[in-house]
């Protein structure tokens, strides 16, 4: 029995012999073509020359299937042109000079003025619940005044003694001057003697009385003085003109500004009155950036509360230990390294207020003229060479290159291009 092959291929054979048989003109050619290829060096001269068209055929589309790709890339010219190289970090805004103002006890905030408001020296900033004080003040006013009588008393008392003292003193000496000329007996004289004795010791007794009620009405003002302070601290008043800020409690997400109704604890910064004339802004860079900055580098500040404004700025410190890096968002540390910069603004606006979110551009580099190529062009080879692809003449040529510094669009060529050259925006299929 014959398999399937042998069944289509015997179709196909007795297809082609009813064409033959049908159509004459067929079968003439069929003919033709079986005796040109009967001679062996026609044949292999035919074979050699379809091999040849068909070797050109699939070249000629390769070769239109890569200029189709190669045309797909982009291409750039080599130019020159002005190059700014600048760091660019976010920060905020802070005053150079501020007075912190801190809570003196744990008493509950009843009254709080405006964060943002502009205040004069004596104008009231906080109120806090005051009535234990007001209470513990007039007790202790109550105390005072009882002190002060029993000190009265006691100065009297002493008075009182000293004029009885007095008194037995010249008596005693009228006996003894007596009793010498014999008109009173020696027992009178001493009797004086020890009631004049007794009476000395009373009063010595008057004496420290009355020093310990001093001491005591001492004490109960001084406790007085205490209370009236604590009561006075229920307002707080301004030590200076400035701009109310008020001061941040928690941490991380958690974080919040004081408000009424909370109690702080004693020491906590409840606000601060920060002096708007002399501006700075607290930012960072990372460790792979400490090289280019340093003090003194120009910078620009823009703010995102003033989109489009523009602040000019100087680098005044560049701290020398590196921190872990604390996510804005969680406030919690990552695994980055950076640097703690300080940045002077050197201009004055209104529109500049602590806790402001800033970006700052550190200017690090500034060439009026330099060779470019985007960034995109450049590309590194298996020896971690610098590298583009030039193109020339409908060709790509692969050149190493010399880099310079580069920023975020641009990269600049120090050797090996040439301006007006043109280099792939990407690297070659071949490549």
């Amino acid at each position: 029995m014959d398999s399937p092959v042998q069944l289509t291929r015997l179709a196909s054979a007795r297809r082609w012999v009813v064409q033959l048989v049908v159509d004459p003109e067929r079968r003439r050619r069929s003919a033709i073509l079986a005796e040109y290829l009967a001679d062996p060096r026609r044949r292999n001269w035919t074979i050699a020359v379809v091999g040849a068209l068909a070797v050109l055929l699939i070249g000629g589309a390769m070769i239109r299937t890569s200029s189709a790709r190669m045309s797909r890339i982009p291409i750039a010219k080599v130019k020159r042109a002005p190059v700014t190289i600048k760091v660019t970090e976010i920060g905020d805004l802070r005053a150079a000079n501020q007075i912190t103002i801190s809570a003196a006890n744990d008493k509950q905030i009843l009254w709080l003025i405006p964060e943002g408001s502009m205040v004069k020296e004596g104008d009231t900033l906080l109120v806090f619940e005051s009535e234990k004080y007001v209470i513990s003040t007039n007790e202790a006013n109550s105390s005072l005044q009882v002190e002060k009588s029993n000190l009265v008393k006691a100065l009297n008392d002493l008075e009182a003694q000293k004029a009885r003292e007095e008194s037995a003193k010249q008596r005693l000496e009228s006996l003894t001057e007596l009793a010498g000329k014999g008109f009173v007996t020696g027992g009178e004289v001493e009797q004086a003697r020890l009631d004049y004795l007794e009476l000395q010791s009373r009063t010595r007794s008057l004496k420290a009385a009355v020093d310990a009620a001093r001491a005591t009405v001492s004490r109960a003002a001084s406790a007085l003085d205490q209370e009236e302070r604590k009561l006075r601290q229920g307002v707080i008043l301004a030590p200076r003109a400035g701009l109310v800020v008020y001061a941040l409690t928690g941490q991380g997400e958690e974080q919040h500004k004081i408000a009424t109704g909370m109690t702080p604890f004693q020491g906590m910064d409840l606000m601060y009155l920060p002096d708007v004339s002399s501006m700075l802004v607290d930012t960072e860079i990372n460790e792979v950036d400490l090289a280019k900055v340093r003090r003194g580098l120009t910078t620009t500040i823009s703010l995102d509360a003033y989109p489009g404004v523009k602040f000019r700025g100087e680098v005044q410190a560049v701290a020398n230990l590196a921190r872990r890096k604390i996510n804005r968002t969680t406030g919690r540390p990552t695994g980055a390294r950076v640097f703690d910069v300080t940045v002077k603004v050197l201009d004055s606006d209104p529109r500049l207020k602590p806790g402001l979110t800033a970006t700052v551009d550190i200017i690090v580099s500034d060439y009026s003229q330099a060779l470019v190529v985007p960034v995109e062009a450049v590309f590194f080879n298996d020896r971690d060479e610098a590298i583009v692809y030039v193109k020339r003449r409908g060709r790509v040529e692969e050149r190493s290159v010399v880099l310079g510094e580069s920023n975020d669009r641009v990269m600049i060529i120090q050797s090996n291009l040439k301006e007006g050259e043109e280099v792939l925006l990407g690297r070659p299929a071949s490549a």
